[in-house]
């Protein structure tokens, strides 16, 4: 299941960037709610229970490109303010 999800996230990302998102379309991603459910289970389940060592790699990397996303999204709210 996890190379399933994290698939199915990394093609989500890659549908919204080539489809050539405006500033404020950037500004505003989030992903799926089916995404953000299973990254909301993920974390729920490290805190409680702790992750198996290919649940945390999956996490890991999930967290890793949300951190280029919201590095990418601020950037983009910067430039719509005249700030960047």
């Amino acid at each position: 299941m996890a190379l399933n999800i994290q698939q199915s996230i990394f093609m989500e990302l890659a549908d919204f960037l080539v489809s050539q998102p405006t500033l404020e379309e950037l500004a505003n991603y989030k992903v799926s709610s089916g995404v953000q459910q299973h990254v909301d289970n993920l974390l729920e389940k490290n805190r409680e229970f702790g992750l198996s060592a290919d649940e945390r790699l999956e996490l890991e990397k999930i967290l890793a490109v949300s951190q280029v996303m919201t590095l990418a999204k601020t950037k983009a709210q910067l430039k719509l303010v005249g700030k960047l």
